[in-house]
């Protein structure tokens, strides 16, 4: 393993031990002793994988991999039939508990492998197992399905069972590790400043630029001051501030002191507008890119005086001939149709 990684194995370890807990403040504990064990250089892929993602939303790199191309990549890495390999989906619906069960399986020498003996298996890492990882997600064309699951085989050829488990569980979208944005800020403060309070500030920097990755290298190697100084950035969406759903006017008349300021909700997609001279980026209340959803609204952009700017508003679907408004359900078919 070379100086400035990590291997994926302690990375699942920690996975584990979360999986078992219900106790947030167990999981943070989890997570410090992670974070203090990784080396800087892999530290934002640490978050990113943790996250059950490979970059931040707002950049539109999507991993996931359709459940019956990871069946059969685990066919291909075990030497076991596709029809055993589903019978085994079928009963356990769980695609890592699976490669947990054939990894198991080909470690105990009860598979017969293709090639007869076993390799030597090369260590898992975490920057191997990112850098597979991105290569999945950006594989498009002709082709990219074999290349898709050629990676994926080399990675489970030498993963460990428990490798095996939570990487398929994260190629397919299924990590789900119940840990929250802020329980690894917490993490992160405990870990770099020693004080939980320090949360407070990385929660601050986090709502003007919201990448976990990107602010757990800065407080690594720049510290606490550096988490300070975050500034907004035109390109990079702003954490959205969201409603909270209450039972009734006189609950949030309550809460509010008894006086408020109300707006009607059009039924439209909520969006923060990016411009930067001539580059425009548009983001959904996720922070997903939605910018080639809407071609329309990019070229309304342009028409605006200022080249610089960062503005929210709601898209809605009008009818042209009548000006009426038309329901939310009109702008899906939109996003299937940029898809």
């Amino acid at each position: 393993m070379q100086k400035g990684d990590l291997l994926y194995k302690i990375l699942v370890e920690t996975y584990e031990k979360i999986e078992q807990t219900s106790s947030r403040i167990a999981m943070t504990d989890y997570l410090v002793a992670l974070f203090k064990r990784t080396p800087v250089e892999v530290l934002d892929k640490v978050i990113y994988l943790t996250q059950g993602k490979l970059r931040p939303d707002y950049e539109g790199i999507e991993l996931g991999v359709a459940e019956k191309l990871t069946l059969r990549a685990l066919a291909k890495a075990t030497g076991t039939t596709i029809k055993d390999v589903e019978e085994l989906y079928k009963k356990y619906g769980d695609p890592g508990l699976v490669a947990q069960i054939l990894a198991q399986k080909k470690s105990s020498g009860i598979l017969t492998f293709i090639g007869g003996a076993e390799a030597v298996k090369t260590p898992l890492t975490v920057s191997r197992v990112y850098n597979a990882l991105m290569k999945i997600a950006l594989a498009t064309g002709e082709g990219s399905q074999e290349t898709k699951i050629n990676t994926l085989v080399s990675l489970l050829k030498d993963a460990e069972p428990i490798e095996a488990k939570y990487l398929v569980r994260t190629v397919t979208g299924r990590l789900r590790l119940g840990i929250a944005d802020m329980t690894i800020l917490d993490a992160l403060a405990i870990a770099f400043t020693g004080k939980k309070a320090a949360r407070q500030i990385l929660e601050k920097a986090y709502t003007k630029h919201p990448d976990l990755g990107f602010i757990a290298v800065e407080l690594a190697t720049k510290g606490i001051d550096a988490i300070k100084n975050i500034k907004i950035q035109v390109g990079i969406p702003v954490l959205p501030m969201l409603a909270e759903r209450l039972s009734d006017p006189k609950e949030i008349l309550g809460k509010l002191g008894g006086k408020c300021l109300a707006e009607y909700k059009y039924d439209g997609e909520r969006v923060q507008a990016h411009r930067k001279g001539t580059k425009i980026w548009l983001f959904s209340r996720r922070l997903e890119s939605i910018t080639h959803h809407y071609p329309d609204v990019v070229e309304y952009m342009r028409t605006l005086k200022s080249d610089e700017f960062l503005v929210e508003g709601e898209i809605v679907a009008i009818d042209p001939n009548t000006g009426d408004m038309l329901p939310f359900q009109e702008l899906m078919h939109r996003r299937r149709k940029y898809d």
